[in-house]
Parts: structure tokens; sequence; C-alpha cells
């Protein structure tokens, strides 16, 4: 499963990024045997990323998973969004979201967008 984060520079709940990989996780198909995780930013929802990697990492090794982290810049992740199964936001109530989600919906890919 290859999934898209990005966020704005107020959100900082990694409870709520916590609840947006469980998500993710239970939309994956058992014959994936990758979850990739493709962020682009702001660096402490990368940071987020990285933990939730580096956490989950044996849990789901023992799973037959293998869990990757790439950080890309939100360009790269706009020309290459159909390749995602799933896309998290993440922003603060009233926070307008970046034009990825528009363009992610508009290309049917899964969009989750998670303000609090």
């Amino acid at each position: 499963m290859i999934i898209g984060v990005q966020g704005t520079r107020n959100f900082s709940d990694y409870n709520i990024f916590l609840r947006a990989m469980g998500t993710a996780l239970s939309m994956r198909e058992e014959s994936d045997t990758e979850f990739i995780i493709y962020t682009a930013g702001p660096a402490h929802i990368n940071s987020m990323s990285l933990e939730f990697s580096n956490i989950s990492e044996r849990s789901l090794k023992a799973r037959g998973i293998k869990i990757r982290t790439h950080k890309v810049p939100p360009k790269w992740l706009k020309d290459n969004i159909k390749t995602l199964d799933y896309f998290a936001f993440f922003s603060k109530p009233k926070e307008p979201v970046s034009d990825l989600v528009d363009t992610a919906e508009a290309k049917d890919v899964e969009v989750g967008v998670y303000r609090y």
C-alpha cells in the first residue's frame, strides 16, 4: 500500500496522525507486503511519519509487512498522485486544505482530511 501524507505548519497532534495511519493500515489488502509512506511536509509531519515508521517497523515485520518512509517535495507527490492508494492531510480546524487534496480527489484517490 502506498500512502501520501501532508499537513499544515500548525498541526501537531501525533495521536490524530496515528489514527490516520491506523485507517490506512485497515484499508490495506492482505496481499500487500509493503506499506510505503511518501511525506510532503512540513518538517514536523515528516518527523511524525518517520517516528511512526520506526516504531511500527518491528510489529509490521512480524506480520510480513515492510514499512518505508520517503520525504518528497509536494510537486513530486502531485505528479505521482495516481500511484497512491490513500492520501492523508492534517490541519487545524478552519485551515484550508492543500491543492493536493483536490488533485487526489480528482484522480479517484481515497482522501482522509484530519482536522484537530
